[in-house]
């Protein structure tokens, strides 16, 4: 067989699953490219830009380009909706088993009229694509959408003109032949609400950094939660889910670049004042030296990390925290609060391991495993956009030596 007669299941429709499927389909390969979501990107997709006066070398615009490329090339067929179930080998290939959730909306009737989105009361129920041109208009959650609750919730099916709403698809079976598999599911982040102490579920002020990423990117301004106006002191909290003796273990390594990037735009573009809280400060690149400098000039940098997290008097936060070793605790007030959380194995790891025959590291990331099986990106290890880019390529060129041999 020539690589134009094979196939390749690439797991995972994110920025590293993209860039995997990518490499392939230019060397003429055919790709399915199965992904859990009803849209592409996964986190990549919700970055913001975090030029200040200049660029900051964030990698954020890497992701559409790359994503948008994926689109539209002829030889990648995009499965959404999917989880693989099981993988049988078959003699130097594979028969990947799937179950594909039902799209509830029909995506050939809707229009994306907004109807369902005006009448809907559950926040995050409905959504739309995170890049113009992906589709479907309109998808629904049933982890959100009261009716999968209660069956008696259908207002925004009664609302739809189209009709295109139908809570009773079933899901659907599915079996693809491959030569090879990549994983590339990425990583979870840290869920907050675990780090009760700092408030995250508990006061409205109090977001992740990924959640501040998504409202810059989605409304182009940094507002407040509790009452939507920009916030003029800003703190953000460092390790929030990295480098725990119970716990998480290990440094996610993307977190400080993001907070301190963040952190300079918001000084530039919105004159905040930012103070960051941290244990130290890892980070890398050719110019590191001359970036945590600028940042040292810019920020507040506070070698601290709170005790604990209050409500302020007037809506934001009030942080406890010990300066200095010796010194008094002192609270702090802000208007925003801004968790770094880091990066954590999926949660269908374990599944996915089993399933393919792959090694979980003693922390629940995955490494390569059987002939013809390939990891991509940060389903491996914490690492950056241009990171993953960079490990999407390497796990192509081995797939295609790995076919090459056949």
């Amino acid at each position: 067989m020539s690589l134009a007669e094979k196939t390749v299941v690439v797991i995972g429709g994110g920025i590293a699953g993209a860039g995997a499927a990518l490499n392939l389909a230019q060397a003429g390969i055919k790709v399915e490219l199965i992904e859990k979501d009803d849209f592409i990107g996964g986190h990549a997709a919700r970055l913001t830009c975090k030029a200040t006066d200049q660029c900051q070398a964030c990698n954020g615009c890497l992701a559409e380009p790359k994503l948008r490329e994926l689109l539209a090339h002829p030889l990648i067929n995009i499965r959404r909706r999917s989880r693989v179930s099981l993988v049988k080998p078959q003699d130097r290939a594979f028969l990947v088993s799937l179950t594909q959730r039902p799209a509830y909306i029909d995506p050939k009737a809707c229009t994306g009229c907004g109807l369902c989105l005006e009448t809907c009361p559950e926040e995050g129920a409905l959504r739309g694509p995170l890049l113009t041109g992906d589709s479907p208009l309109l998808a629904l959650d049933p982890q959100r959408c009261l009716y999968f609750r209660d069956r008696h919730s259908t207002l925004c099916r009664d609302a739809c003109p189209e009709e295109a709403i139908d809570f009773n698809r079933e899901p659907a079976a599915q079996e693809i032949q491959a030569q090879a598999l990549i994983l590339a599911t990425g990583f979870a982040p840290y869920p907050a609400r675990e780090k009760e102490r700092l408030g995250y579920g508990r006061l409205a002020d109090v977001v992740t950094a990924m959640e501040l990423e998504a409202r810059l990117r989605a409304a182009g301004r940094p507002e407040r939660p509790s009452d939507g106006e920009l916030p003029r002191r800003v703190a953000f909290v460092q390790c929030v889910g990295s480098r725990e003796i119970k716990g998480h273990n290990y440094c996610s390594r993307v977190c400080c670049g993001y907070a301190l990037r963040l952190g300079r735009m918001l000084r530039h573009r919105f004159e905040a004042e930012v103070s960051v809280f941290y244990m130290d400060l890892q980070s890398f690149g050719h110019a590191y030296d001359e970036f945590l400098a600028a940042a040292r000039d810019e920020l507040n940098l506070v070698r601290a990390m709170p005790y604990d997290v209050w409500p302020g008097d007037n809506g934001g936060v009030e942080l406890e925290y010990q300066p200095r070793s010796g010194a008094e605790t002192v609270r702090e007030p802000f208007d925003l609060l801004v968790l770094s959380v880091g990066m954590t194995p999926g949660a269908d790891h374990p599944e996915l391991a089993e399933a393919l025959g792959l090694r979980p590291d003693v922390h629940g990331f995955l490494a390569q495993g059987a002939p013809g099986i390939f990891v991509a990106g940060a389903v491996a290890q914490p690492m950056d956009v241009a990171e993953s880019l960079a490990t999407a390529g390497r796990a192509a060129s081995q797939t295609i030596r790995y076919l090459q041999e056949a």
